[in-house]
């Protein structure tokens, strides 16, 4: 079977291409099409960053940080959604202070619920751990925000 190019391979993708060297990830239920992305990727030698799984997101932010300053160039943070993302804690306010270039990303529920798209929510927790506005948690320690909802390259329209 052919694989499909999708969005996590193209999120991958400019990862390496901004110079990313490590991904520092806390990963869980919001990012499995990540998860089969780097399984793909890493079937064979690549320059793909390299995976450093840690046990909390103030863990992995930290790590980040430090691995940034050593190297001086720019690493990435990917965490859960809702309470991974308030897991940074401090963390995120000593790299914003010093001004350290970290890329956070955080994961979010499917953007669909009636399987309008592949992935389309389809457990409990799809409903329960949304928050209003998730990049708030974050937005007064960040340079910019933004949310990616779906790749789909095709006008997304709801049906009332």
């Amino acid at each position: 079977m052919e694989q499909k190019y999708t969005t996590s391979t193209a999120f991958l993708e400019a990862l390496r291409d901004a110079g990313v060297s490590h991904l520092f990830v806390n990963l869980g239920s919001d990012h499995p099409a990540l998860i089969e992305s780097l399984a793909l990727v890493n079937q064979e030698p690549n320059d793909f960053p390299k995976v450093i799984t840690c046990p909390h997101e103030m863990v992995a932010l930290s790590a980040a940080h430090g691995y940034a300053q050593a190297t001086e160039r720019p690493q990435a943070v990917i965490v859960h959604v809702e309470c991974g993302t308030q897991n940074l804690g401090g963390a995120i306010h000593n790299a914003a202070k010093g001004s350290v270039p970290v890329l956070i990303f955080a994961g979010a529920s499917p953007y669909t619920q009636e399987n309008e798209l592949l992935g389309s929510r389809n457990e409990f927790i799809h409903w329960i751990q949304d928050v209003r506005d998730q990049r708030g948690i974050v937005r007064g320690y960040v340079k910019y925000d933004n949310e990616i909802r779906t790749g789909s390259k095709r006008p997304f329209a709801f049906l009332c």
